[in-house]
Protein backbone atom coordinates (compact mmCIF):
# COMPACT_ATOMS: atom_id res chain seq x y z
CA UNK A 1 0.00 0.00 0.00
CA UNK A 2 1.63 3.27 -1.07
CA UNK A 3 1.38 6.65 0.97
CA UNK A 4 -1.30 8.74 -0.21
CA UNK A 5 -0.70 12.35 -0.03
CA UNK A 6 -3.61 14.76 0.58
CA UNK A 7 -5.67 16.37 3.14
CA UNK A 8 -5.78 14.83 6.53
CA UNK A 9 -8.36 16.66 7.97
CA UNK A 10 -10.74 19.65 7.10
CA UNK A 11 -9.77 23.36 7.43
CA UNK A 12 -11.37 26.01 8.78
CA UNK A 13 -12.67 26.92 5.17
CA UNK A 14 -13.39 23.64 4.35
CA UNK A 15 -15.72 23.26 7.44
CA UNK A 16 -17.79 26.26 6.39
CA UNK A 17 -18.08 24.72 2.91
CA UNK A 18 -18.95 21.50 4.58
CA UNK A 19 -21.30 22.84 6.78
CA UNK A 20 -22.90 25.17 3.75
CA UNK A 21 -23.16 22.22 1.32
CA UNK A 22 -24.86 20.11 3.94
CA UNK A 23 -27.46 23.19 4.69
CA UNK A 24 -28.22 23.33 1.26
CA UNK A 25 -28.78 19.91 0.49
CA UNK A 26 -31.38 19.65 3.98
CA UNK A 27 -33.34 22.76 2.52
CA UNK A 28 -33.46 21.64 -0.66
CA UNK A 29 -37.26 20.74 -2.09
CA UNK A 30 -38.73 22.58 0.73
CA UNK A 31 -36.79 20.69 3.26
CA UNK A 32 -38.13 17.45 2.28
CA UNK A 33 -34.78 15.59 2.09
CA UNK A 34 -33.86 13.21 4.87
CA UNK A 35 -30.60 13.58 6.80
CA UNK A 36 -28.90 10.55 5.72
CA UNK A 37 -29.67 11.56 2.24
CA UNK A 38 -28.17 15.20 2.83
CA UNK A 39 -25.40 13.27 4.22
CA UNK A 40 -24.69 11.05 1.27
CA UNK A 41 -24.62 13.87 -0.68
CA UNK A 42 -22.22 16.29 1.05
CA UNK A 43 -19.75 13.50 2.03
CA UNK A 44 -19.66 12.68 -1.65
CA UNK A 45 -19.00 16.05 -2.92
CA UNK A 46 -15.99 15.86 -0.44
CA UNK A 47 -14.77 12.05 -1.47
CA UNK A 48 -13.03 13.50 -4.83
CA UNK A 49 -10.55 15.76 -5.85
CA UNK A 50 -8.61 17.74 -3.94
CA UNK A 51 -10.83 15.98 -1.08
CA UNK A 52 -9.74 12.72 -2.43
CA UNK A 53 -7.66 11.58 0.77
CA UNK A 54 -10.29 12.01 2.82
CA UNK A 55 -12.77 9.65 0.91
CA UNK A 56 -12.44 6.79 3.69
CA UNK A 57 -13.76 8.76 6.01
CA UNK A 58 -16.59 10.69 4.32
CA UNK A 59 -17.52 7.29 3.13
CA UNK A 60 -17.43 6.28 7.00
CA UNK A 61 -19.57 8.87 7.80
CA UNK A 62 -22.07 8.23 5.43
CA UNK A 63 -22.21 4.16 6.61
CA UNK A 64 -23.07 5.10 10.12
CA UNK A 65 -25.46 7.60 9.51
CA UNK A 66 -27.41 5.53 6.24
CA UNK A 67 -26.98 2.34 8.70
CA UNK A 68 -29.33 4.70 11.76
CA UNK A 69 -27.03 3.56 14.73
CA UNK A 70 -24.74 6.43 15.01
CA UNK A 71 -26.33 10.12 15.27
CA UNK A 72 -24.27 12.45 12.50
CA UNK A 73 -22.61 14.56 15.12
CA UNK A 74 -21.10 11.23 16.46
CA UNK A 75 -20.33 10.21 12.90
CA UNK A 76 -17.91 13.34 11.93
CA UNK A 77 -16.29 12.95 15.25
CA UNK A 78 -15.39 9.82 14.67
CA UNK A 79 -14.32 10.04 11.44
CA UNK A 80 -11.66 12.76 13.09
CA UNK A 81 -12.35 15.41 10.08
CA UNK A 82 -10.88 18.34 12.06
CA UNK A 83 -14.86 19.74 13.58
CA UNK A 84 -14.08 21.73 16.33
CA UNK A 85 -15.88 21.13 19.81
CA UNK A 86 -18.48 24.07 19.53
CA UNK A 87 -19.07 23.25 16.18
CA UNK A 88 -19.70 19.63 17.62
CA UNK A 89 -21.94 21.19 20.57
CA UNK A 90 -24.51 23.14 17.71
CA UNK A 91 -24.80 19.92 15.73
CA UNK A 92 -25.42 17.57 18.30
CA UNK A 93 -28.25 19.59 20.59
CA UNK A 94 -29.71 20.88 16.65
CA UNK A 95 -29.81 17.22 15.53
CA UNK A 96 -31.32 16.06 19.52
CA UNK A 97 -33.88 18.26 18.80
CA UNK A 98 -34.98 18.33 15.22
CA UNK A 99 -33.48 21.39 14.25
CA UNK A 100 -30.30 20.82 11.84
CA UNK A 101 -32.26 22.91 9.13
CA UNK A 102 -32.62 25.94 10.86
CA UNK A 103 -29.62 25.63 12.97
CA UNK A 104 -26.29 24.18 10.59
CA UNK A 105 -27.31 27.73 8.34
CA UNK A 106 -26.90 30.01 11.45
CA UNK A 107 -23.40 27.58 12.16
CA UNK A 108 -22.10 28.40 8.70
CA UNK A 109 -23.08 32.40 9.57
CA UNK A 110 -21.17 32.11 12.83
CA UNK A 111 -18.42 30.12 11.43
CA UNK A 112 -17.83 32.15 8.79
CA UNK A 113 -17.67 35.76 10.87
CA UNK A 114 -14.94 34.35 13.11
CA UNK A 115 -12.71 33.01 10.04
CA UNK A 116 -13.31 36.26 8.48
CA UNK A 117 -12.63 38.48 11.07
CA UNK A 118 -9.29 36.53 12.39
CA UNK A 119 -8.17 36.98 8.41
CA UNK A 120 -9.12 40.49 8.32
CA UNK A 121 -7.13 41.41 11.70
CA UNK A 122 -3.72 39.07 10.28
CA UNK A 123 -3.84 40.99 6.85
CA UNK A 124 -4.34 44.42 8.19
CA UNK A 125 -1.20 44.42 10.90
CA UNK A 126 0.89 42.55 8.82
CA UNK A 127 1.30 45.52 6.56
CA UNK A 128 2.51 47.78 8.68
CA UNK A 129 4.56 45.12 11.29
CA UNK A 130 5.91 44.02 8.44
CA UNK A 131 7.59 47.63 7.36
CA UNK A 132 8.04 47.99 11.15
CA UNK A 133 10.54 45.07 11.44
CA UNK A 134 12.40 46.19 8.24
CA UNK A 135 12.78 49.71 9.17
CA UNK A 136 14.62 48.06 12.56
CA UNK A 137 16.96 45.78 10.45
CA UNK A 138 17.71 48.53 7.74
CA UNK A 139 18.58 51.03 10.78
CA UNK A 140 20.65 48.35 12.04
CA UNK A 141 22.05 47.49 8.89
CA UNK A 142 22.94 51.63 8.73
CA UNK A 143 24.78 51.53 12.51
CA UNK A 144 26.86 48.45 12.00
CA UNK A 145 27.67 48.30 8.17
CA UNK A 146 27.32 51.86 6.62
CA UNK A 147 28.51 54.01 9.27
CA UNK A 148 31.83 52.25 10.16
CA UNK A 149 33.10 52.89 6.24
CA UNK A 150 33.08 56.10 6.50
CA UNK A 151 33.61 57.06 10.27
CA UNK A 152 36.21 54.65 11.02
CA UNK A 153 39.41 56.21 8.73
CA UNK A 154 38.45 60.10 9.93
CA UNK A 155 39.00 58.80 13.33
CA UNK A 156 41.91 56.36 12.65
CA UNK A 157 44.15 59.22 11.42
CA UNK A 158 42.80 62.40 13.52
CA UNK A 159 41.27 60.54 16.59
CA UNK A 160 40.03 64.35 18.04
CA UNK A 161 37.95 65.06 15.02
CA UNK A 162 34.99 62.95 16.49
CA UNK A 163 34.34 66.47 18.63
CA UNK A 164 33.84 68.44 15.89
CA UNK A 165 30.82 65.82 14.80
CA UNK A 166 27.42 67.10 15.05
CA UNK A 167 25.74 65.68 18.33
CA UNK A 168 23.66 63.51 15.91
CA UNK A 169 26.33 61.98 14.27
CA UNK A 170 28.28 61.60 17.75
CA UNK A 171 25.19 59.69 19.26
CA UNK A 172 25.09 57.33 16.16
CA UNK A 173 28.94 56.42 16.33
CA UNK A 174 28.71 55.65 19.77
CA UNK A 175 25.35 53.30 19.42
CA UNK A 176 27.36 52.11 16.37
CA UNK A 177 30.57 50.55 18.55
CA UNK A 178 28.19 49.24 21.05
CA UNK A 179 26.16 47.23 18.60
CA UNK A 180 29.55 46.27 16.59
CA UNK A 181 31.51 45.52 20.16
CA UNK A 182 27.77 43.58 21.75
CA UNK A 183 27.48 41.81 18.03
CA UNK A 184 25.07 39.32 19.69
CA UNK A 185 22.77 41.55 21.74
CA UNK A 186 20.86 42.49 18.68
CA UNK A 187 20.15 38.59 17.84
CA UNK A 188 19.85 37.57 21.57
CA UNK A 189 16.97 40.35 22.27
CA UNK A 190 15.22 39.46 18.61
CA UNK A 191 15.24 35.58 19.34
CA UNK A 192 14.24 36.59 23.24
CA UNK A 193 11.02 38.37 21.79
CA UNK A 194 10.33 35.81 19.24
CA UNK A 195 10.34 33.09 21.43
CA UNK A 196 8.67 34.90 23.93
CA UNK A 197 5.67 35.93 21.51
CA UNK A 198 5.39 31.90 20.61
CA UNK A 199 5.83 30.72 24.06
CA UNK A 200 3.09 33.09 25.36
CA UNK A 201 0.71 30.61 25.90
CA UNK A 202 3.06 28.13 27.76
CA UNK A 203 1.71 27.41 31.16
CA UNK A 204 4.40 29.80 32.70
CA UNK A 205 3.79 32.93 30.38
CA UNK A 206 0.52 32.59 29.80
CA UNK A 207 -0.75 33.99 33.00
CA UNK A 208 1.20 37.75 32.57
CA UNK A 209 0.57 37.76 28.55
CA UNK A 210 -3.34 37.63 29.41
CA UNK A 211 -2.90 40.35 31.62
CA UNK A 212 -0.84 42.74 29.48
CA UNK A 213 -3.39 41.85 26.14
CA UNK A 214 -6.34 42.84 28.71
CA UNK A 215 -4.32 45.66 30.52
CA UNK A 216 -3.46 47.39 27.18
CA UNK A 217 -6.30 49.59 26.09
CA UNK A 218 -6.13 48.85 22.60
CA UNK A 219 -5.28 44.93 22.41
CA UNK A 220 -8.60 44.87 25.21
CA UNK A 221 -10.89 46.66 22.59
CA UNK A 222 -9.75 44.24 19.91
CA UNK A 223 -10.10 41.14 21.94
CA UNK A 224 -13.45 42.12 23.89
CA UNK A 225 -15.00 43.26 20.45
CA UNK A 226 -13.72 39.87 18.63
CA UNK A 227 -15.15 37.59 21.42
CA UNK A 228 -18.29 39.75 21.69
CA UNK A 229 -19.14 39.20 17.73
CA UNK A 230 -18.25 35.39 18.01
CA UNK A 231 -20.84 35.51 20.52
CA UNK A 232 -23.30 37.36 18.82
CA UNK A 233 -23.25 34.82 16.11
CA UNK A 234 -22.98 31.42 18.07
CA UNK A 235 -25.37 32.07 20.72
CA UNK A 236 -28.65 32.18 18.17
CA UNK A 237 -27.37 29.26 16.62
CA UNK A 238 -26.98 27.36 19.87
CA UNK A 239 -30.45 28.46 20.98
CA UNK A 240 -32.48 27.59 18.12
CA UNK A 241 -30.81 24.22 18.14
CA UNK A 242 -32.83 23.31 21.48
CA UNK A 243 -30.10 23.76 23.44
CA UNK A 244 -30.67 24.70 27.41
CA UNK A 245 -29.27 28.57 27.81
CA UNK A 246 -27.12 27.55 31.01
CA UNK A 247 -25.46 24.56 28.31
CA UNK A 248 -25.33 27.99 25.64
CA UNK A 249 -23.07 29.82 28.47
CA UNK A 250 -21.06 26.73 28.76
CA UNK A 251 -20.58 26.33 24.97
CA UNK A 252 -20.12 29.58 24.10
CA UNK A 253 -16.76 29.48 26.58
CA UNK A 254 -15.28 27.46 24.17
CA UNK A 255 -15.91 29.13 21.29
CA UNK A 256 -14.12 32.91 22.48
CA UNK A 257 -10.63 32.68 22.12
CA UNK A 258 -9.60 34.63 25.54
CA UNK A 259 -9.59 32.16 28.78
CA UNK A 260 -10.46 34.90 30.78
CA UNK A 261 -13.90 35.65 28.64
CA UNK A 262 -14.30 31.80 29.06
CA UNK A 263 -14.13 31.66 32.78
CA UNK A 264 -16.38 34.38 32.85
CA UNK A 265 -18.68 32.49 30.61
CA UNK A 266 -18.23 29.25 32.59
CA UNK A 267 -19.09 30.81 35.71
CA UNK A 268 -22.37 32.46 34.21
CA UNK A 269 -23.02 29.68 32.96
CA UNK A 270 -22.97 28.10 36.90
CA UNK A 271 -25.15 31.26 37.72
CA UNK A 272 -27.59 30.43 35.32
CA UNK A 273 -27.45 27.02 36.02
CA UNK A 274 -28.79 27.43 40.04
CA UNK A 275 -31.81 30.15 39.17
CA UNK A 276 -30.26 33.30 38.31
CA UNK A 277 -31.96 34.63 35.21
CA UNK A 278 -29.24 34.99 32.23
CA UNK A 279 -29.30 38.70 31.76
CA UNK A 280 -27.95 38.73 34.88
CA UNK A 281 -25.84 36.11 35.37
CA UNK A 282 -23.91 37.39 32.00
CA UNK A 283 -23.57 41.31 32.87
CA UNK A 284 -20.12 40.44 35.06
CA UNK A 285 -18.61 39.91 31.13
CA UNK A 286 -17.17 43.02 30.10
CA UNK A 287 -19.67 42.92 26.68
CA UNK A 288 -21.37 46.48 25.66
CA UNK A 289 -24.61 46.58 27.48
CA UNK A 290 -26.18 46.39 24.50
CA UNK A 291 -25.13 42.41 24.77
CA UNK A 292 -27.24 41.83 28.44
CA UNK A 293 -30.10 44.31 27.13
CA UNK A 294 -30.81 42.12 24.42
CA UNK A 295 -30.53 38.96 25.96
CA UNK A 296 -32.92 40.73 28.82
CA UNK A 297 -35.50 42.01 26.50
CA UNK A 298 -34.95 38.06 24.70
CA UNK A 299 -36.11 36.36 28.35
CA UNK A 300 -39.15 38.93 28.55
CA UNK A 301 -40.54 38.05 25.00
CA UNK A 302 -39.08 34.09 24.37
CA UNK A 303 -36.74 35.17 21.31
CA UNK A 304 -33.30 35.41 22.82
CA UNK A 305 -31.99 34.01 19.47
CA UNK A 306 -34.25 36.90 17.74
CA UNK A 307 -32.73 40.05 19.97
CA UNK A 308 -29.31 38.44 20.32
CA UNK A 309 -29.11 38.38 16.25
CA UNK A 310 -30.27 42.36 16.10
CA UNK A 311 -26.94 42.69 17.41
CA UNK A 312 -24.89 41.16 14.92
CA UNK A 313 -24.08 43.86 11.87
CA UNK A 314 -23.49 46.35 14.70
CA UNK A 315 -21.33 44.10 16.53
CA UNK A 316 -19.25 43.59 13.24
CA UNK A 317 -19.07 46.69 12.51
CA UNK A 318 -17.84 47.95 15.57
CA UNK A 319 -15.25 45.26 14.94
CA UNK A 320 -14.38 46.61 11.89
CA UNK A 321 -13.80 50.09 13.62
CA UNK A 322 -11.57 48.32 16.11
CA UNK A 323 -8.89 46.79 13.71
CA UNK A 324 -9.14 50.39 12.06
CA UNK A 325 -7.77 51.69 15.50
CA UNK A 326 -5.18 49.35 16.12
CA UNK A 327 -4.04 49.10 12.96
CA UNK A 328 -3.46 52.75 13.23
CA UNK A 329 -1.82 52.59 16.19
CA UNK A 330 0.99 50.67 15.25
CA UNK A 331 1.32 52.74 12.06
CA UNK A 332 1.71 55.53 14.35
CA UNK A 333 4.10 54.12 16.28
CA UNK A 334 6.24 52.97 12.60
CA UNK A 335 5.55 56.72 11.59
CA UNK A 336 6.60 58.48 14.79
CA UNK A 337 9.10 56.12 16.03
CA UNK A 338 10.96 53.76 13.64
CA UNK A 339 10.69 55.97 10.51
CA UNK A 340 12.30 59.01 12.05
CA UNK A 341 14.85 56.65 13.40
CA UNK A 342 16.03 54.61 10.09
CA UNK A 343 16.24 58.45 8.38
CA UNK A 344 18.21 59.82 10.89
CA UNK A 345 20.86 56.33 10.64
CA UNK A 346 20.33 57.30 6.75
CA UNK A 347 21.24 61.01 7.81
CA UNK A 348 24.41 60.00 9.39
CA UNK A 349 25.60 57.61 6.98
CA UNK A 350 25.47 60.29 4.33
CA UNK A 351 26.58 62.93 5.86
CA UNK A 352 29.63 61.12 7.48
CA UNK A 353 31.22 61.56 4.10
CA UNK A 354 31.24 65.02 4.20
CA UNK A 355 32.56 65.54 7.33
CA UNK A 356 34.99 62.69 6.27
CA UNK A 357 36.35 64.64 3.58
CA UNK A 358 36.39 67.70 5.71
CA UNK A 359 38.79 66.15 8.17
CA UNK A 360 41.21 65.10 5.07
CA UNK A 361 41.53 68.46 3.81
Amino acid sequence: MGLQIGKSSLSTSDRIDFFKTLAGWLNAGAGQMSLAEAVRNTCAAFSHDEYASLGPQMDLVQREVEAGQTPFYQAISQARLGFKSQELAVVEAAERSNQLRQAVPALVSAMEVQYQGRRELWMKLAGPLGIGIMLIILSLGVLIIMLPLVIQPVLDRKPESYNSFPFILQWFWVASVWLRSHPFQPIVVLVLATTLFFCRNTYALRPYWLKFTLWWGVSRKLIVGFNAMVVVYFLPALVRSGMPTYQVLEQLSGCVTNPVLASLLLAAAEDHRNGLRMSYAVSAIPFRASFVNAIQAGENTGAIAERVEDLQTPYKLELERYIRQVTSTIKFIVMAVLLPFFILATYTSLVGPIFALMEYR
